[in-house]
């Protein structure tokens, strides 16, 4: 679980500090056909195509509540909501407990067997038990009469543990639960114990300050492994129930800190006792490294010494190139091509080497402990801000299979395959929308053996790689899931990885062509998984979880016996064989992954670390979970517009025009199908006044927008001082609809927008007149990406027509009228600096109603759809007035350098272009969420900022603001 309420609410209030085109959070698509189930506590709502994985959940979900219930002491009164959908293809889920309306979000993708989730009875099940504990956990109510009224008049009602909790005790303890109900998960798992044991080896366990921390390595995972870990040494010492006593003092009538209430349990500071839970896991991890033995050859030789997550190691088929993927903290990944021979040193070193000795006699050469660099061969880097990964080689070695995230359009994220010719290094689009990942080639070149993941079931499938057509050989299900197919040197067997409802993982093979299953290893509930053939084909090297460490092993699928290549005290992943007689494989260490090899005949002391008294340094021994026995469902129903939820917001604004308030009432259903926003606007008479509703249904595409609005405002008395005359004062309902179409995609995204108005306006003293109008839209980008270096084009471009009667016609004056704005932007920068620089022009056609010429100042209109004032130019540090005219000229230099706030320098000019324009420096931050509707929160919009103007009519002036507004 990644993104948790309380970071969601964070967000939102920490918007002025995020950048100003953050991707939805949920990526729900509410266009597509959904279903609603029902049990007795909670709700599901699925799309159609995840029926089977969300009836598997559903099923047992009531036994998995009573049973986190009576663990956590505490279970939600109201029903929790529950929604599946598959956004990025990847494992994960997360929970809301708002104490008013919990909640669960599921991505039924299964994880795969090397990650730190990859230990599980059922995906389904611990993933459940995961979000429903933090549920249970995290929305237990004060028992302080006051704090739960505060909350409960506040717009998001939290208990008093989801907002003292640090992350390490709520990712913690929800792990701790998973592990206690299931017999397995992370607590059960060899991950665990590889983790904490190899990083207490390298005096890199985590200080207790640091195990919040998500920046590191694995260090987003501390969390969740040694919280839970020194969750279960703390029961240890203080038995079952004093967890529960915990979390009761962090309720308690009486206000206490998380600090006040641990030490009350547990009688020291949780700092201090986590202190001692590291010092013994050390002692307990150097105990492990001394049972292991000291033969160092058991570990691997270097290949190459490498820090963070390194792809797994792909070699051509005569063993002299290696492919891999090679991540940085700070640098786009990149698919890298090595040669497989060590480099020798150069004659320019040398030479360099004994000019530095000729200068310094008594220096000391260094001692070189890891191999040389490998020599590059070739390098693909991101397309489009995507990463390539799973390079496996071709059978000619001059061409290698690569699988891509791709954005579909509508925000899913599906892995799709490229083939990538190093001699031309061209990249031919394989498949499109397949969601295939770990393919591997078939010898003759015609063919990929893949998995194919959707809607929770991973198949093992075939890809005809000239047209990319896909067919199933073994069917997956929400209980059986393949991993990593390789074909065998012939190409008549393919050897897969295997999990079905036990939760092991097997390796099994099948002809290639489809057929039944024969499962290789022997049945004696040890993990293994990642397999390969031999060059001989008669053996596999795998990853074997034998005595409780992930290492490598050779396999003899005639027998199901296996014995170790190695005897890592971390882990062993990815074995590769080489031609050469060699394998290659990672290998875990606390700054990264290595890729090591190590020779076929090796023989290493199999020696099991598997005594529970060194616990959490070696895997827990298996328990029984407690059993969730499946109960019969009710029929599932459309979902129709769905339930609906409301939540009560303000915004407004405090600027240069001065100060107004919204309060706003809106509503939505957990997939966002209907939105809508009441709201009202009160302030100073210079400002913005009225109430509006708006809505806008996404159940088709494009989606529909309508809106009810009366707005006024007054310029002429704004709080700086009149720099607008008192006929460009307005009154102004009407009513608007609209549809609006978006498409994203990995270097593209797309916005059109159409929509038509009618209105009454009325401006300065004269009477109302009608306001027809319509208008039309697109916005899009384009982005190119160099390494870590990216180039953004953006293009905007508005049209509008409309109709508004001059109070006392002029000569010449026509009521009719038409608007163009155009903006174009380029930026540039890396991942943490950019530079943007924009130019707009606008034009009204002459003879237009002076309402409807452009007026630089103040800030957008809050209740009033922006498409129908695009006259209107928000520079919220100047009051409005100080620019305006039939034509607008105006650019804007922003230089994004990872501040809080960015530095920027604008401009405005009118008719006269920028001969005499109206400048502004300053420095702020916008951010623009698009709505949150699983967690009933509208589209948001918030600025911060301070300015200083150079030019008249408001020369030298410095002014601070801030803005909060919503749209449904």
């Amino acid at each position: 679980m990644t993104r948790r309420s309380l970071l969601l609410l964070a967000l939102l209030l920490a918007a002025p500090a995020l950048p100003a085109r953050a991707q939805d959070p949920f990526g729900i698509r509410p266009h597509r056909p959904w279903r609603t189930l029902h049990t007795a506590h909670f709700t599901f709502h699925y799309p159609a195509e995840m029926e089977a994985w969300t009836r598997s959940v559903a099923e047992r979900i009531e036994p998995v509540h009573d049973a986190v219930r009576a663990l956590v002491g505490y279970a939600p009164p109201r029903r929790t909501t529950v929604v599946v959908d598959d956004p990025t293809n990847s494992a994960n889920g997360s929970a809301y407990p708002f104490l008013g309306a919990p909640a669960m979000y599921l991505w039924p993708t299964p994880p795969e067997p090397s990650s730190t989730i990859g230990s599980y009875r059922k995906w389904g099940e611990m993933l459940a038990v995961h979000e429903f504990a933090h549920v249970a956990h995290l929305s237990r109510p004060s028992r302080n009469p006051l704090q739960r009224l505060i909350w409960r008049l506040s717009p998001v009602d939290f208990g008093p543990i989801a907002r003292r909790s640090p992350r390490w005790l709520f990712e913690g303890y929800a792990t701790y639960v998973e592990g206690k109900l299931t017999g397995s998960g992370r607590p059960h798992g060899a991950a665990r114990p590889e983790v904490l044991r190899q990083w207490a080896l390298e005096g890199r366990l985590p200080t207790y300050a640091q195990l919040n921390a998500s920046g590191g390595y694995r260090a987003g995972s501390m969390a969740y492994l040694a919280g839970s870990a020194y969750l279960e040494w703390l029961v240890a010492r203080r038995g079952d129930s004093s967890l529960v006593h915990l979390w009761r003092r962090m309720t308690a009538r009486t206000d206490r800190s998380f600090e006040a209430a641990f030490t009350g349990v547990y009688g020291q500071g949780p700092a201090t006792l986590y202190g001692r839970f590291a010092a013994e896991l050390t002692g307990k991890a150097l105990e492990v490294e001394e049972r292991l033995g000291a033969d160092t050859a058991a570990r691997g030789a270097v290949v190459q010494k490498l820090t963070w997550y390194t792809g797994e190691p792909a070699l051509s088929p005569d063993g002299d190139r290696i492919a891999i993927v090679l991540r940085e903290r700070d640098e786009p990944s990149r698919l890298v091509v090595w040669s497989a021979d060590s480099q020798p040193e150069s004659e320019a070193e040398r030479r360099a080497r004994a000019r530095h000795l000729a200068r310094d006699p008594e220096d000391v050469p260094a001692v070189r402990v890891f191999p040389r660099p490998l020599k590059v061969l070739a390098t693909l880097r991101e397309a489009g801000g995507a990463a390539h990964d799973h390079p496996r080689f071709f059978r000619d070695g001059r061409r290698l299979l690569v699988s891509r995230l791709e954005r579909q359009g509508d925000q899913r994220l599906r892995p799709d395959l490229f083939e990538w010719n190093l001699d031309t290094r061209r990249l031919r689009r394989v498949t499109r929308g397949a969601a295939v990942r770990y393919a591997d080639p078939s010898p003759d070149g015609r063919t990929a053996a893949g998995v194919r993941c959707l809607a929770g079931v991973c198949d093992l499938v075939e890809v005809e790689l000239a047209g990319g057509r896909v067919r199933v050989l073994a069917a997956g299900s929400p209980t059986r899931a393949f991993h990593r197919p390789r074909y065998s040197p012939d190409g008549a067997r393919l050897a897969v990885g295997v999990q079905d409802a036990d939760g092991t993982w097997r390796v099994a093979t099948l002809p290639a062509g489809g057929g039944p299953l024969r499962y290789a290893d022997a049945d004696d509930g040890v993990n293994r998984h990642s397999a390969a053939f031999l060059p001989g084909g008669d053996s596999l090297v795998l990853v074997s979880e034998e005595g409780g460490i992930p290492n490598v092993a050779v396999l003899d699928p005639s027998t199901g016996r296996s014995r170790l290549l190695t005897q890592v005290t971390g882990g062993a992943f990815a074995p590769e064989p080489s031609a050469r007689g060699d394998v290659y494989f990672l290998s875990e260490h606390a700054m990264g992954l290595d890729v090591r090899r190590v020779p076929l005949d090796a023989r290493p002391a199999a020696v099991a670390a598997s005594d529970p008294s060194l616990v959490p340094a070696v895997q827990r021994p298996p328990v029984a979970g407690d059993s969730f026995p499946p109960a019969p469902l009710g029929a599932a129903r459309g979902y129709g517009l769905g339930p609906r939820g409301r939540r009560l917001l303000v915004g407004g604004a405090v600027a240069t025009e001065g100060q107004f308030s919204t309060i706003l009432l809106g509503g939505s259903d957990p997939v966002g199908r209907l939105g809508w926003t009441l709201q009202g606007s009160y302030g100073e008479r210079g400002t913005w006044r009225g109430g509006a509703l708006a809505a806008e249904l996404r159940r088709f595409r494009p989606a529909l927008q309508a809106d009810l609005f009366y707005a006024e405002h007054q310029p002429s008395r704004q709080d700086a001082g009149s720099y607008a005359p008192r006929a460009l004062d307005v009154r102004y309902r009407g009513a608007t609809v609209g549809a609006q179409l978006l498409r994203q995609f990995n270097a593209r995204r797309h916005r059109y927008r159409a929509g038509a108005s009618v209105g009454r306006l009325a401006a300065g003293d004269a009477s109302e007149v009608a306001r027809p109008l319509a208008f039309g839209e697109y916005a899009g980008s384009y982005t190119v990406h160099r390494g870590s270096r990216h180039a953004t084009l953006d293009v905007a471009l508005h049209g509008a027509v409309g109709r508004t009667p001059h109070a006392s016609p002029a000569a010449g004056a026509d009521a009719s009228w038409h608007r163009t704005v155009a903006s174009a932007a380029l930026g540039v920068g890396t991942r943490t600096r950019s530079l943007r620089a924009r130019v707009t022009h606008g034009a009204v056609s002459r003879g237009a109603h002076a309402v409807e010429h452009f007026l630089v100042g103040g800030v957008r209109p809050p209740l009033v759809d922006a498409s129908l004032l695009s006259q209107r130019v928000a520079l919220a540090a100047a009051p409005v007035g100080v620019a305006g005219g039939r034509e607008l000229y105006a650019y804007r230099l922003d230089a994004d350098l990872g501040l809080p706030l960015a530095p920027f320098y604008a401009a405005h000019g009118s008719r006269g272009g920028f001969r005499d324009p109206f400048r502004v420096v300053g420095a702020e931050r916008t951010v623009a969420l698009p709505a949150m509707p699983f967690i009933r929160v509208p589209s948001l919009r918030a600025q911060l900022g301070a300015a200083y103007t150079f030019d008249a009519p408001f020369a030298y002036k410095t002014r601070a603001y801030v803005s909060v507004e919503y749209r449904p």
